[in-house]
């Protein structure tokens, strides 16, 4: 049987400098511990993500700027960032779909991925195909809905690897009147098992203050 298509685009070298992006983030983002299998934080329009509720906040002038170089390739806007900190290779992502419920019709979801390189696995929802990717420092992933109606994804634990930040973009429907979920079709295991549960907690992410 054939592959469900796909609907990717990686493209690597699209942050103008990652390094820079990289030291922002590890350095000035207060980052969200309610999840237990990585750290995570919210910038733009409101957001709800595997139950957890990330509050309007503006997107700082540097992930504003990583957006606009996204939007350059995705060919529309982005209004939400959802990042994700991955600080060992301990730090994974369970095999999941992403929700385009809520999202303006046609466009994509954008990953950038700062830091060590980590593997995306796609499964297909029949388990019979795989594809993987290399998520390289400063790349882009581009993923239209129709990845998501054959296929799932994770990022799997690797031991021996360092820090990575992915910083994910979406593009919302003002005009949908269902609260913006955004949320996985299917919950994620946790870093420490393959139990799949639901953390919970209350609102807390953004940027640090100065001095800080």
């Amino acid at each position: 049987m054939a592959p469900p298509p796909l609907g990717i685009r990686l493209l690597p070298g699209v942050s103008a400098d990652p390094d820079a992006d990289l030291a922002f983030v590890s350095a000035e983002v207060v980052w969200d511990e309610r999840m237990r299998a990585r750290r995570t934080a919210g910038f733009g329009v409101p957001y709800n993500y595997a139950n957890q509720r990330y509050a309007a906040t503006p997107m700082p002038p540097r992930i504003a700027a990583i957006a606009a170089r996204a939007e350059e390739h995705a060919g529309h806007p982005f209004d939400n960032c959802l990042a994700n900190l991955y600080e060992t290779g301990d730090n994974t992502m369970g095999f999941h779909q992403d929700s385009y419920e809520d999202l303006v019709p046609g466009s994509a979801i954008a990953i950038v991925s700062l830091g060590a390189t980590r593997r995306l696995v796609f499964r297909s929802l029949d388990r019979v195909h795989e594809k993987e990717l290399a998520l390289e420092h400063g790349s882009l992933l581009l993923m239209t809905g129709v990845t998501q109606r054959g296929w799932s994804h994770a990022v799997p634990r690797e031991r021996t690897v360092g820090r990575r930040v992915s910083l994910t973009f979406r593009y919302f429907d003002r005009a949908s009147t269902s609260t913006r979920r955004g949320s996985l079709h299917a919950p994620e295991p946790t870093a420490a098992s393959d139990r799949y549960v639901d953390d919970a907690g209350v609102d807390g992410a953004g940027v640090r203050p100065p001095g800080r």
